[in-house]
């Protein structure tokens, strides 16, 4: 029998501890549900709702993490509904709404930073998921005070700008996925880092860490190396001159960089530079070539696995 355990909880900061993320019934907008399922097969359905009333004020959703689904563990950063594929394991649904107001350092302006682990479904305990930098970076002058109380208490004080940065794993390995703030306002950062302006604040950021499957991975690496390859493309300076022709056949790479700029070189540099401008076209185009078949491999990939998935 498998066991499909749901709650609703406000992220509210409160207490004392490692980043004040230990919740107890208190934080339940809805008390936690088990719906069970004897034959150990079937879905479920996760609701996520924009919003949810609590304590007289209506909350924004935040995510909604699902941690022992059949086809993995998923992490949901924008509201609705989530149909869960239920197996022979249990399943611990997370659906996390934001706090309204009070969200500061020490009475001062601030943000607060958590991190949550999808691969476990829950907050994170390490004491060693954020460093903050003093701007600007590089060089990257870590901040220790700030830096030992966003890791502690998931406080980062705006009195001075900050640059973010959340470490590249956390819980012995457990990769960076991406920020998001939840409130004020919602964005996605996917980088591991972002800029704190002074008197930044009332803003509440997460760190999402997650092995993501290769079934996932691929063609986020395949849509990464297309973007890549059709801004070398049309680059006036390295890649090939405007129109930017595609077409059958070698594309016209070339180096180009302007006379005024050359006139400036002495004639040793000059005449190197010519030896690397002759030989950049063949290079370039069996890069490019070999690239577009990387790509081409990857595609190939994604799309067996998604037919076998039946997505």
């Amino acid at each position: 029998m498998s066991h499909v355990r749901t709650k609703y909880i406000v992220y509210s900061h409160s207490g004392s501890g490692v980043r004040h993320h230990h919740f107890s019934s208190a934080n339940n907008i809805v008390d936690e549900t088990d719906d069970n399922y004897p034959t150990s097969s079937g879905t479920h359905t996760a609701y996520g709702w924009p919003v949810l009333p609590f304590e007289g004020n209506n909350l924004p959703f935040a995510f909604m993490s699902v941690h022992g689904a059949s086809d993995g563990n998923h992490l949901y950063t924008s509201s609705g509904n989530q149909t869960v594929p239920v197996g022979s394991s249990n399943i611990d649904i997370v659906i996390v709404y934001a706090p309204l107001g009070g969200i500061g350092e020490g009475g001062g302006p601030g943000i607060w930073v958590d991190a949550f682990n999808v691969d476990a479904g829950n907050f994170s305990d390490d004491l060693d998921f954020i460093n903050i930098l003093t701007p600007p970076t590089p060089p990257d002058n870590v901040d220790t005070s700030k830096t030992s109380l966003a890791n502690s208490d998931g406080d980062v004080s705006s009195l001075t700008a900050e640059h973010i940065r959340a470490m590249p794993t956390i819980d012995s390995g457990v990769p960076f996925l991406e920020w998001k703030k939840i409130i004020p306002v919602e964005s996605i950062v996917s980088t591991s880092d972002f800029e704190m302006s002074q008197d930044e604040t009332g803003e509440i950021w997460f760190a999402f860490y997650q092995t993501v499957p290769p079934s996932v991975a691929i063609p986020h690496v395949r849509d990464e190396l297309m973007q890549a390859l059709g801004t070398w493309v049309d680059d006036d300076y390295c890649g090939t001159p405007y129109p930017h022709h595609v077409g059958p056949g070698p594309l016209p790479f070339g180096i180009s960089i302007d006379k005024k700029i050359i006139k400036k070189l002495n004639p040793a540099q000059q005449k190197k530079l010519e030896r690397y401008q002759n030989e950049y076209n063949e290079i370039a185009n069996a890069g490019y070539s070999a690239m577009r078949k990387v790509t081409s491999v990857l595609a190939a990939v994604s799309k067996i696995i998604s037919q076998i998935k039946g997505r």
